[in-house]
Parts: structure tokens; C-alpha cells; sequence
């Protein structure tokens, strides 16, 4: 662990001052582009959620109109595949601006870059992806309870 040290040499980066002042806002902004798509993403599952209870007292209220029933049915449906794109989406959005914090870190300094590199890119792609993957399986769970009650309501 020593000799890494040892050989470790810091060199500054080769941008200009303004350069590197561009560099670091557009990295700043990457990085709250990325917080914001991840806490998007809690949100439209926290949102889908509490739609989903709403739908389950509609029908509860309604539980002896069967064609109303079909119809929470089918706003269920549809709002699980738009939960499903959005997440989606955000994850698309959230890989791109992790591209644009890769790119930018190239150009600063070798005690950032190694700073960056403590954590594998193969690592944060398992974690992300896992992370989409319990999302949509939440999502997918979800709706397929409230269409088994929702069923149970309707016959």
C-alpha cells in the first residue's frame, strides 16, 4: 500500500483556468442531474404506490360496479406502464449524465481521477442495475396484487 503511494504522482490538470472553471459547473450540474433523476425515480414508485391504494378504495367504494371496476383495471395497467417507462428513462437520463461526469473527469487533475476510480465502473453498473431491477419488480408485484383484489371485486 506504501510503494502505491510512493509511486502515486499528482499532476494538475492542463486546463485553463476558465476551461476548468466550465469543466467544474457542467460536472456540478451533472451531478444534481443525476440526484434529481434518482430522486425522481423514488417518487414516481412512491406516487404509483399511493395511486394504487386510491384505486383499491375506488374500488371498494364502488365494489358492486363491475364496469367501474374494469375501468380501475385498466387505469392500473396503464399507469404501471408509464411507471415502468419513466423509470426507464430516468435510468437512460442517469447514465448519461454519469458519461458526462467520466468525460469530464478525464481532464482534471490524477488525484481526482483516482479519487473516481475507487469505486469500479462494473460495481456501479451491478448496483444500478440491481437497483432497476427491484424497482420493476416492485412495480410489477404491485400491480399484480391490486389486480388479483381488484378481479376478486369484479366476480
Amino acid at each position: 500500500m506504501r510503494d502505491e503511494e510512493d509511486e502515486f504522482e499528482h499532476i494538475e490538470s492542463s486546463l485553463d483556468d476558465l476551461s476548468h472553471a466550465e469543466f467544474l459547473m457542467i460536472y456540478r450540474e451533472a451531478g444534481e442531474n443525476l440526484l434529481f433523476a434518482k430522486r425522481q425515480q423514488w417518487q414516481a414508485l412512491a406516487y404509483l404506490s399511493l395511486a394504487f391504494v386510491a384505486i383499491y378504495f375506488l374500488a371498494k367504494a364502488n365494489a358492486y360496479d363491475a364496469k367501474f371496476i374494469n375501468y380501475l383495471i385498466a387505469c392500473s395497467l396503464i399507469l404501471t406502464v408509464f411507471a415502468v417507462a419513466s423509470e426507464i428513462f430516468l435510468q437512460f437520463w442517469q447514465i448519461n449524465e454519469k458519461r458526462k461526469i467520466r468525460e469530464i473527469s478525464k481532464h482534471l487533475s490524477t488525484s481526482t481521477q483516482r479519487v473516481r476510480a475507487l469505486k469500479s465502473r462494473g460495481e456501479s453498473n451491478a448496483h444500478r442495475y440491481i437497483m432497476l431491477f427491484m424497482l420493476m419488480a416492485y412495480i410489477l408485484m404491485a400491480q399484480i396484487a391490486l389486480l388479483r383484489v381488484l378481479w376478486n371485486m369484479a366476480n
